[in-house]
């Protein structure tokens, strides 16, 4: 496998990261999780503005990005990813430099790290649904920052996997936030509701696909806070996300939603979805 590495092209094995570097010293950087659908890149434009939207707010000395689509684009091509359904993963960090709580002098270096792998999607989740578990939101308040600090996020979702279930969904002093990789949408009365895009969660880039499709086929959106209790009574319940797409959740702490089977709102939007694919990939 090719991977990129501070301007170079290199064999995955062969990548040695600095124990100096402040991603793996201090958790000091922020990645993006990009789809490609048979070489064709999944809103891209949005992946790379979250990224300068994170440097800026870790006050990176340099967040213009400016190769990261020629990057993207040379990983598929190089890993022979053009037939295939791939994910591109990119993380940059503050750079290599003596441990130190102070920033570093602005001129070092931010390491920048990507990769490309072939990805298939589990389509028998998309279609029959999947459980989820409840999971108290720890994390720190800056959740709209895509900060590589996930362990938390892995928290939550070894716990839903060690209850059978396949995603964790956070709970924060009683109300929603999100999942721990992916946004958490529920249905009411044909209504989506899911809550705001504030400091508590990750505006995700699917998340703003699925409200753009409902702006356009005139769903009624409520961006809203969400109490725990009203997950149990949503008429149906979804996570979406890069690798998820969009997936019915049936089960909730082991117990079901509504009938215990997706529902219509969720199986239109999914329509809608891989109609967007299908166009990107002509």
């Amino acid at each position: 496998m090719i991977s990129f590495y501070n301007g170079q092209f290199l064999q995955h094995q062969e990548i040695a990261i600095s124990p100096e570097d402040r991603g793996f010293l201090m958790g000091d950087g922020v990645y993006e999780v990009i789809r490609s659908y048979k070489g064709h890149l999944f809103e891209l434009d949005a992946h790379i503005e979250r990224l300068k939207n994170g440097a800026n707010e870790l006050q990176f000395s340099n967040s213009s990005f400016d190769t990261i689509e020629e990057i993207a684009h040379q990983l598929i091509e190089r890993n022979e990813l053009s037939q295939h359904d791939a994910t591109i993963y990119l993380q940059v960090t503050r750079g290599v430099a003596s441990r130190s709580h102070q920033f570093p002098p602005s001129d070092t270096p931010l390491t920048i790290y990507a990769t490309a792998r072939k990805f298939s999607p589990n389509p028998m989740s998309m279609e029959q649904g999947i459980s989820a578990t409840l999971y108290p939101d720890v994390r720190w308040t800056l959740c709209n920052i895509k900060s590589i600090n996930l362990v938390v996020n892995s928290m939550a979702h070894q716990h839903a996997i060690e209850s059978g279930a396949q995603e964790g969904i956070f709970i924060r002093n009683g109300y929603l936030t999100e999942g721990a990789h992916t946004n958490v949408l529920l249905v009411k009365h044909n209504t989506i509701i899911t809550p705001p895009a504030t400091n508590f969660i990750l505006a995700g880039i699917t998340r703003k696909v699925v409200l753009s499709i409902c702006h356009i086929q005139n769903i009624t959106v409520e961006e809203r806070s969400v109490s725990e209790k009203e997950l149990f009574t949503a008429d149906e319940l979804m996570i979406v996300g890069t690798t998820v797409e969009i997936t019915p959740v049936i089960l909730l702490n082991n117990r079901f939603i509504n009938d215990g089977k997706p529902g219509p709102v969720t199986k239109k939007l999914q329509g809608f979805f891989n109609e967007i694919k299908e166009n990107l990939m002509k």
